[in-house]
């Protein structure tokens, strides 16, 4: 999950691609058709998903001299691309093992991404680019510390939330919750209602409302009791996805928060389950959840 907004890698990001399209008109067939020329480049990928959420991995050198905003765009569209949430490239950096450089599928950069983080992790030390089961990872939201386990998940330290006011928005009460990016966490009267909400119709509107100066992730959860959370989200930048592993951590926070459950936190996604751990003010809070293999390919485009 994820959210788009400057992150201080945004920048940098934005130099390791440059790609443009040309498209010139011809008449096939007796009809006028639209031609996209250009030299055709390759790039090998990884596709991973954390519950669901879903990324293209592509290595520093694949990608280098193109445009990365450009690259998310027309690689994430799920009928003319591979399709995916967004883009992860493990850069180098001068301060963590790794930096996570991260597009939403609109490209739009993002501070963070919990469940690409995860994700970010297994590919490195399976890569051979990490030797290491502790690691750091620069990010838009700070250095992040991920403990990788046997089995490929991992436990991220996501560093402490921090709290807003409460918001009266389309019908909903809204508590703003900061994991390093923005979040709006709704709760709900029943799990029921949670299913049934319409998040295309309902999320758009609160995500860009100027109540939010750089848009919003926008989280409707219903709290079970004891410590299980149900939670739909609508993403800044991607729309609704199966998972997200900052906003699993704002709603569980807040749930802890308002007395709704105890900690450990299990969260219940579309895509999946995380757990969410969190001592309370002013402590950090622990991600737990997986990171799975999709499959790798080659990706064909024209600049």
């Amino acid at each position: 999950m994820h959210g788009s907004t400057s992150a201080p890698n945004a920048g940098r990001a934005c130099t390791l691609i440059s790609a443009s399209s040309r498209r010139t008109r011809r008449r096939r067939f007796g009809v006028d058709l639209e031609i996209q020329e250009g030299r055709q480049r390759s790039m090998r990928f990884t596709k991973m998903h954390g519950c669901g959420n879903d990324f293209l991995i592509f290595d520093p050198g694949e990608v280098e001299g193109a445009n990365l905003p450009d690259l998310a765009r027309r690689a994430c569209d799920r009928h003319f691309g591979v399709g995916a949430d967004g883009i992860l490239v493990p850069a180098p950096s001068g301060v963590a093992d790794l930096e996570m450089v991260y597009f939403n599928s609109d490209g739009s950069p993002s501070e963070m991404c919990g469940n690409g983080i995860r994700c970010l992790a297994r590919y490195a030390r399976d890569r051979g680019l990490i030797e290491v089961d502790a690691l750091t990872v620069a990010t838009g939201a700070g250095v992040k510390k991920v403990l990788l386990f046997d089995d490929g998940s991992s436990r991220v330290d996501m560093g402490p939330p921090e709290f807003g006011s409460e918001v009266d928005l389309g019908g909903f009460r809204f508590l703003r919750v900061s994991m390093g990016n923005p979040h709006a966490v709704a709760f709900l009267g029943s799990e029921a209602a949670v299913e049934e909400l319409d998040l295309g119709a309902v999320g758009p509107p609160i995500e860009k409302d100027p109540v939010f100066p750089e848009g919003t992730n926008v989280e409707f959860s219903f709290a079970r009791g004891g410590s299980w959370v149900r939670m739909r989200i609508w993403e800044r930048g991607a729309g609704e996805t199966l998972a997200s592993g900052s906003g699993s951590c704002a709603v569980a926070v807040a749930a802890v928060r308002l007395g709704l459950v105890e900690s450990p936190v299990g969260v219940r996604l579309d895509g999946g389950v995380v757990e969410i751990a969190w001592a309370g003010e002013g402590a950090p809070v622990y991600m737990t959840g997986p990171a799975e293999y999709v499959c790798e390919g080659e990706l064909l485009l024209r600049d």
